[in-house]
């Protein structure tokens, strides 16, 4: 064969940048292709006297000079930032829709203008979906991503459809246990009660239309359905104004149907392109269940975290307005615009953290065995970099968000509304931080350690705010979330700092 020992050297660490004895060299060679008398032809008795020159002369230092180089060039840049762009625009796309509905509140506040009651009524059921179809959300991410990732867009699909399934079925039994109830507790009037109950199933089926469409790398139309949705409704009430309310029902009725467009055809597209897939072997159903269950829960509970402080703040209204559960304008304006910056930052944190977790398999697999001291070093570095990173992007988001709010017209600020913005603020900066930890947690296999954190702090969120809202005033709901938060993120941070003091055995595991 051509070329010389110090070539092979050069393909040798191509292939492994780390070597463990002479044998491994030895292996590597004949993989290349290298058998006892072609090595002979450079001097060597057979393959094994050549694997001892290599491993004598493997550079001892932890990072080949040929990985730094790469590292350094603007074509892993630019790979890294097509990247963080696709991860930021996936998760960025959610808050598209939130942000045109806010400043559509502020600037047209009587376009949407309805009864107490109904606004009531609506406000719980948007929350209830979001809450009983976050574990679905999970489960379909985590399952869609792994069998896309196989190159298997045929169970990619049969798997998405199932939990699409058993999510709806869920949501139906969900809406008629919530019926019930709400004629029992006389909640709301009948018509207002079967209204919420048919929004809160179509709403149900959009957040988890939405999911799939991420696991297709198609979120980007997510704020193109919302804003079909919009110009659909907005067309009809041109034509025949049939009211606010029935324009609201109308509103997720038609982003249903086009998200399930969206869907169809692109997994239609997608299986075009893999004919071959099709007779793949598909898994035992009780085992993926039993598999994905920890997710699920997660989903449910963390949604739950999420929306606890607005269920606290809804029962927390005076008995004498006449109504069960309504959220109080000036907390809703104040949590509004902190909760808007923390679903951007949010996307953020999807970038970091993916960043941070390509870094420590990069580190792992480029320092030796002995360096894992500095491999220690280098990772916590790197996540209080992180941290810093995130509390100032988000600082950076609230401010301006409340100064533009200040500076809208008719806009009045109160004590009140400064108190929810703060306390709100504090609780979703601290939220934010322990997502970046359960991102970390779950991706090294620790997601029972997530779970607990965020199950206790839900339980700390629901009982210091329903009893501050309570005794002190609704504002007081948002000191429920800081609470929570506080214990998710001292819960989180101690489990990470607990996995990066071993990282070398979790990058095993994960």
């Amino acid at each position: 064969m051509k070329g010389s020992p110090e070539e092979l050297l050069d393909k040798v660490r191509g292939v492994s940048p780390q070597i463990a004895d002479a044998r491994e060299v030895a292996a590597l060679i004949e993989s290349l292709g290298y058998n006892d008398r072609s090595v002979g032809r450079w001097g060597f008795s057979d393959v094994f006297s050549l694997a001892e020159h290599i491993f004598l002369r493997f550079p001892p230092h932890s990072v080949a000079e040929q990985f730094v180089a790469s590292d350094r060039s603007w074509r892993v840049l630019l790979i890294e930032a097509k990247l963080a762009l696709r991860k930021f625009s996936l998760s960025f796309a959610y808050s598209i829709p939130w942000m045109a509905l806010l400043v559509l509140e502020y600037l047209r506040p009587n376009a949407l203008q309805v009864s107490p009651e109904f606004g009531g009524a609506l406000s719980l059921s948007l929350i209830a979906s979001l809450i009983t179809t976050g574990g679905f959300i999970q489960m379909i991410s985590r399952s869609g991503n792994f069998y896309f990732g196989m190159k298997e867009p045929y169970l990619a699909r049969r798997w998405c459809e199932m939990l699409l399934k058993l999510g709806l079925v869920s949501s139906v039994v969900c809406m008629f246990l919530g019926i019930v109830l709400g004629v029992y507790f006389r909640a709301f009037s009948a018509s207002y009660l079967m209204l919420a109950a048919g929004n809160y199933v179509s709403l149900s089926l959009l957040w988890m239309l939405c999911a799939v469409m991420s696991v297709q790398g198609i979120a980007w139309c997510i704020p193109l359905i919302f804003a079909a949705s919009a110009t659909t409704v907005a067309a009809i009430n041109l034509l025949v104004h049939p009211g606010t309310i029935v324009l609201l029902m109308l509103c997720p009725v038609v982003a249903v149907v086009c998200a399930a467009a969206c869907v169809w055809a692109s997994f239609r597209a997608v299986e075009k392109k893999n004919p071959d897939a099709k007779g793949s072997a598909r898994p035992r159903s009780s085992v993926a269940f039993i598999s994905l269950a920890p997710f699920y829960l997660y989903g449910t509970v963390y949604f739950g975290f999420l929306f606890a402080d607005r269920l606290t703040a809804g029962t927390a209204i005076p008995w004498v307005s006449g109504l069960s559960f309504g959220i109080d304008s000036a907390y809703k304006r104040g949590m509004d615009l902190v909760l808007l910056a923390f679903l951007i930052t949010a996307a953020l944190v999807e970038v970091l953290s993916d960043a941070y977790l390509r870094y420590w398999r990069r580190l792992a697999t480029e320092l030796p065995q002995t360096g894992g001291d500095q491999l220690v070093a280098k990772l916590r570095k790197s996540h209080a970099k992180n941290i810093l990173a995130i509390f100032l992007v988000f600082g950076v988001i609230a401010v301006a968000a409340w100064f533009a709010f200040c500076h809208l017209p008719g806009q009045v600020t109160s004590a009140k509304l400064l108190e929810t913005a703060a306390l709100g603020g504090l609780g979703y900066l601290l939220l934010s931080i322990a997502l970046f930890e359960n991102v970390i947690l779950a991706s090294v296999n620790a997601t029972s350690l997530a779970l607990r954190a965020v199950a206790l702090g839900l339980g700390v969120n629901l009982l210091v705010g329903y009893g501050l809202s309570h005794l002190l005033g609704v504002q007081y709901a948002a000191a429920g979330l800081l609470a929570g938060s506080a214990v998710l993120f001292w819960r989180c941070n101690v489990a990470v700092r607990q996995v990066l003091r071993h990282p070398d055995y979790y990058f095993s595991i994960s």
